[in-house]
């Protein structure tokens, strides 16, 4: 057995965390078995109509019921990057025995990240689910203006209001507002997963994703700039 201490830097949402890992050799052995078997299970579940258990079936302690509607939408994110830090620490390339093993290591490493990185944001973790059973809604949002005429006339409203602002202040005062409606907005995807009504929430994640999408271009805002939304 080999026990190797290094340290990694975890960083997200602006924040970094630096902490000591311990790695066993013979431990992460046996995960990493376990780990391709909850892959082998995802690539054959995916071409089924259910949701495929990939992402989830990763993270057996926190999202140990799997996907809504066996599981719920909302995930506790600390609990979350808890088991992430301590499931990336049985994947360091140096635990590997064999340039074949590194290989394995790495790819694993990189869709534990993917996998992390995706559950931990309600809008991803929605379009993801949406994906896996072929309800993916990437192109209606990028493409397509809103259909509901309700939205498309507050997307307006917004966007004019952002073209118009003249100060930080008022910048940030457009923030709290799409915050809000992004709040709103997650809880409506939440309550359409957990319900397994999934029209709705293909319709709730596209209108999430135009917030979001608002939000990430006003970071960018800056006083006599042009705003520019990307799809």
């Amino acid at each position: 057995m080999i026990v190797l201490r290094y340290y990694a830097r975890f960083g997200g949402q602006g924040t970094s965390v630096r902490r000591g890992l311990t790695l066993n050799t013979s431990t992460s052995q046996s995960w990493l078995r376990e780990f391709r078997k909850s892959s082998r299970m995802y690539n054959e579940d995916s071409k089924s109509e259910k949701i495929g258990p990939s992402y989830y079936s990763l993270f057996p302690q926190t999202l140990k019921s799997g996907p809504p509607p066996n599981g719920p939408f909302a995930v506790d994110i600390r609990k979350l990057r808890s088991e992430f830090l301590k499931l990336q620490s049985r994947t360091h390339p140096d635990l590997a025995r064999t340039d074949a093993d590194k290989s394995q290591y790495e790819s694993a490493s990189s869709q534990l990240n993917k996998a992390y990185s995706t559950l931990a944001s309600p809008l991803s973790r929605a379009l993801y689910l949406l994906e896996s059973v072929g309800m993916g809604v990437e192109e209606d949002a990028a493409r397509k203006m809103p259909q509901d005429p309700e939205l498309l006339m507050e997307v307006y409203e917004l966007l004019e209001e952002i073209e118009n602002c003249q100060s930080e202040e008022e910048a940030a005062d457009l923030s709290s507002s799409i915050e809000a409606r992004i709040g709103i907005t997650e809880k409506e995807v939440e309550e359409s997963f957990d319900t397994h009504d999934l029209e709705r929430a293909k319709n709730s994640t596209v209108t999430l994703k135009y917030w979001v999408n608002i939000r990430e271009a006003l970071k960018e805002w800056e006083p006599g700039k042009p705003f520019r939304m990307v799809h």
